[in-house]
């Protein structure tokens, strides 16, 4: 059973989006959840973002800016150094909605057999601006292995879930997230959480599925 305020560590991996990057330490910064460690993991940008992190950096938990392999050995990197008993990211581009991560741990708190939990997810254009609401559903391994897909930027998991379940897998680009949401629904509950936006999705041309579409 977790403490009444668990600590909760948030990634943040990044490379080279300066344009957004503040926006998304702030939404995480100004959560109103108690006890969250931020970490950001950057790849070695040359765009200004070391400066933002510069900025800052008295109020992350820790943070480097070096190569790296790729989103996933990025975000791995930040699981290993983590503290926290709930752990989730939140890419560079994209935002938590306020009282995201307070929703997120008593969702966790209240359902001790559920090791992940996730929202609707907004989508949001370059300036921020909201154009849709991605919904989701009460999905688990099969409806996942259907692909229906989760909205990675809503997600909270329990450490000792991935623990059980692995890291992410860097030979993975792309849909990295829904692979290891397959492994960790073979050994936890998952639970959608209607009615909730914990996040948003910002869709902009640089963004990963957009700019490589035809790779997913």
């Amino acid at each position: 059973m977790m403490d009444d305020t668990p600590l909760v560590s948030i990634i943040t991996p990044s490379f080279n989006q300066a344009a957004f990057l503040e926006e998304t330490i702030n939404a995480v910064l100004s959560q109103d959840y108690p006890a969250i460690e931020y970490w950001i993991i950057d790849g070695g940008s040359t765009d200004g973002s070391l400066e933002i992190i510069k900025r800052h950096a008295h109020k992350l938990r820790g943070w480097v800016s070096e190569k790296d392999a790729g989103q996933a050995d990025a975000i791995n990197k930040g699981l290993r150094q983590a503290g926290g008993e709930i752990l989730a990211w939140i890419n560079s581009d994209d935002l938590y909605r306020p009282g995201a991560i307070s929703s997120a741990v008593t969702s966790l708190q209240v359902n001790p057999e559920v090791g992940l939990v996730n929202s609707d997810v907004d989508s949001i254009d370059v300036k921020g601006e909201t154009f849709n609401r991605m919904r989701y559903g009460h999905w688990q391994l099969a409806d996942l292995m259907a692909f229906n897909v989760i909205g990675q930027a809503s997600v909270f998991f329990r450490r000792s879930v991935l623990e059980q379940a692995g890291y992410l897998d860097p030979s993975y680009h792309y849909l990295l997230d829904h692979q290891l949401w397959l492994r960790m629904a073979c050994v936890t509950q998952l639970k959608y959480v209607p009615g909730e936006v914990w996040a948003a999705a910002r869709m902009h041309a640089g963004a990963k599925n957009v700019a490589e579409g035809e790779g997913f």
